[in-house]
């Protein structure tokens, strides 16, 4: 009963604000840019944190440099993949793992502290989506500065490469590369919503952090079998692979029409996961 009941209260209080659709989504969009506007309020009060966050991003892109520079000082080209391929690479796995780390990171590591704590059942009385809230709740601007340089780290091994893409490759990685922060986004909180059943879920989450690591390189350096589990398990490929291929006119629009369609199957699923997990979610109180 207690299960039906948060679920049926939740549920109500959403009817009451959201007549339509259109007002539901409009409503959670508020919800998030007030949620960002807190976000820049905290950034501005502590901007030397800020700073540190950006000499470690360059840092990191860095030391992501140095194992390709070594790897192509003895070769020019490796299973069809140039220096400047890689590069480009590089620079949209910085991007990725800058975007996760700005707008999902926060939020799936406080996941266990919200069921522990009991801090779920008061956003589950709230009127808005829990499973939107829970994920999108907190946001780190600081991120930004590792998105603006692995944006010029892509678009350093672009010049290199030779040929500038044109609007169609643009459009191709930009599609895919959503589709991989989507399916990334989903693959981490499908891990983190184990937290309804273990005491922590910070282990696994940083299990998550470290398997991102290999996306710093394209899946075809890796044996088939962990080329399919970057592939659907943990969707790495989605995530720089494809889009660095897109940027030199390398896939189809069949592989770019899967990704959607996978980003969406994905989201089904999480959905499905995050209900299933809240019907047996036990008070923290009780």
């Amino acid at each position: 009963m207690r299960q039906w009941g948060r679920e049926m209260s939740e549920g109500a209080a959403q009817t009451a604000f959201d007549r339509t659709w259109w007002a539901a989504v409009t409503r959670h969009g508020r919800l998030w840019r007030g949620c960002f506007s807190l976000a820049l309020v905290r950034e501005a009060q502590f901007r030397a944190h800020s700073v540190t966050t950006a000499i470690v991003g360059l840092f990191q892109v860095a030391i992501g440099l140095v194992p390709v520079l070594l790897l192509y000082s003895y070769t020019d080209e490796m299973r069809g993949w140039s220096r400047a391929d890689v590069t480009v690479l590089l620079g949209l796995h910085q991007v990725m793992t800058g975007m996760l780390a700005m707008f999902i990171g926060p939020n799936m590591w406080r996941m266990s502290d919200y069921i522990t704590r009991g801090e779920l059942d008061l956003m589950l009385i709230r009127p808005v989506n829990t499973q939107f809230y829970v994920t999108t709740r907190w946001i780190r601007p600081d991120q930004a500065f590792n998105v603006v340089a692995g944006l010029a780290v892509a678009s350093i091994g672009i010049a290199r490469g030779g040929s500038a893409p044109d609007v169609l490759d643009i459009v191709q990685a930009t599609i895919v590369f959503l589709a991989g922060f989507v399916l990334m986004t989903c693959a981490w909180s499908s891990l983190t919503y184990c937290a309804f059943w273990m005491q922590s879920v910070v282990t696994v989450s940083m299990f998550f952090q470290d398997m991102m690591q290999a996306g710093r390189y394209p899946v075809m350096f890796f044996p088939l079998a962990v080329r399919l589990m970057f592939t659907v398990l943990v969707p790495l490929a989605f995530a720089a692979t494809f889009p660095a291929q897109a940027i030199t006119g390398g896939i189809s629009w069949s592989l770019v029409i899967g990704a959607v369609g996978f980003a969406i199957v994905a989201i089904v699923f999480v959905r499905l996961f995050w209900l299933h997990a809240i019907r047996r979610y036990s008070s923290a109180s009780s």
